[in-house]
């Protein structure tokens, strides 16, 4: 790295163990998620992500935290929650323009005119669910939630 610099490319905490085995000579182990961004410190951005996924799961100490899936590039972020359709104590699906609204006040997800980016991101999810193996999300029940969600299909 010849002098400081600002990367505008997006990182992740999952890309600090590759990056510092990199810096110092090594391979990441086998298995790790996450990429070297010693080419990014040295101003080559060619091949980096242009968007990376997010999960969130339920956890037994906040039952009312839903399981959350979704996909974020530098412009937009697309939030799935997997057993919401938006119904009554049900989460809607949220979608955001992060240049425009950067305080996410705006949810885009039934905006006629972002259906064509919404698209876009449902396929990227897809593919970086299928690309990480991420399998059909079911819902941990201990037996306070059980009464909250009888419903067999998000169990």
């Amino acid at each position: 790295i010849a002098r400081p610099r600002v990367v505008r490319e997006m990182v992740l905490n999952v890309d600090l163990a590759p990056s510092v085995l990199d810096v110092c000579g090594l391979p990441p182990p086998a298995g790790v998620h996450g990429a070297s961004w010693k080419r990014l410190a040295a101003g080559d951005a060619s091949g980096w992500r242009r968007s990376w996924y997010y999960a969130y799961n339920y956890e037994k100490e906040f039952p009312y935290t839903p399981n959350v899936r979704g996909v974020r590039t530098d412009e937009w972020k697309y939030i799935h929650y997997p057993h919401g359709d938006g119904g009554p104590d049900r989460h809607k699906a949220e979608l955001y323009n992060l240049k425009a609204d950067p305080q996410e006040r705006r949810n885009l997800i039934d905006d006629p005119a972002s259906q064509a980016r919404l698209e876009e991101l449902k396929a990227e999810l897809a593919r970086l669910q299928a690309l990480c193996g991420v399998l059909p999300d079911k819902m941990p029940l201990d037996e306070g939630v059980k009464t909250v969600l009888p419903e067999k299909s998000i169990r």
